[in-house]
């Protein structure tokens, strides 16, 4: 499946992306997107969310950063909607920028989501805190998040093991769904409440 995108200096489609997306179209059974809420968590340039949008989700785009989501994620978006339908179809989109901490107080207190697409985001241990915290606030009590990440970051110490381990003693609990075994190890993990 192809997206319009464009791509900005200092931008980076990583290839975690592509293989959450790749998986959701091996697997269509695995997630109906229509009509439900999606969190795109670390939007970057919006492929998980577009993708999203294109199955007629409502979509709302996360990023760390307010000029990603201005000079990129927005244009994306509109980039994959028919002009005529602009006006209405972005009404299911939202944008978000700022760290999660301050997303998730930004947010209304019942804001819960069906689905959280997130890639690449897992790196930095140092941010597992607010991201676990986001995760068990924002997720819908019968709802999905699928993290794609590499299984070890080098030089930074993050990874899939390390991020299940975090999340071993609270309500989250998670699996393997797909690993890659090109390149560096890449793999991809469901997580849902217990």
């Amino acid at each position: 499946m192809h997206y319009q995108t464009r791509h900005y200096c200092g931008l980076k489609i990583w290839e975690c992306t592509y293989d959450l997306i790749e998986y959701f179209e091996t697997y269509p059974d695995e997630i109906n997107f229509k009509d439900v809420k999606v969190l795109d968590l670390g939007c970057g340039a919006g492929i998980l969310g577009i993708y999203a949008f294109t199955k007629k989700a409502f979509v709302t785009f996360q990023d760390y950063n307010k000029e990603i989501l201005e000079h990129c994620t927005i244009p994306n978006v509109l980039l994959n909607i028919e002009e005529e339908e602009r006006e209405d179809e972005i009404k299911r989109c939202k944008f978000y920028s700022g760290d999660w901490a301050s997303f998730d107080e930004l947010l209304e207190e019942s804001e819960v989501f069906d689905i959280i697409l997130t890639s690449e985001t897992i790196y930095n241990q140092q941010n597992y805190k607010k991201l676990i915290s986001l995760f068990q606030n924002r997720l819908r009590d019968n709802g999905n998040i699928f993290v794609s990440a590499k299984t070890y970051y080098f030089g930074v110490g993050g990874g899939t093991r390390q991020f299940e381990a975090a999340i071993e003693n609270t309500n989250l609990k998670s699996k393997v769904v797909l690993k890659r075994n090109t390149g560096i190890q890449r793999e991809i993990l469901k997580i849902n409440k217990s």
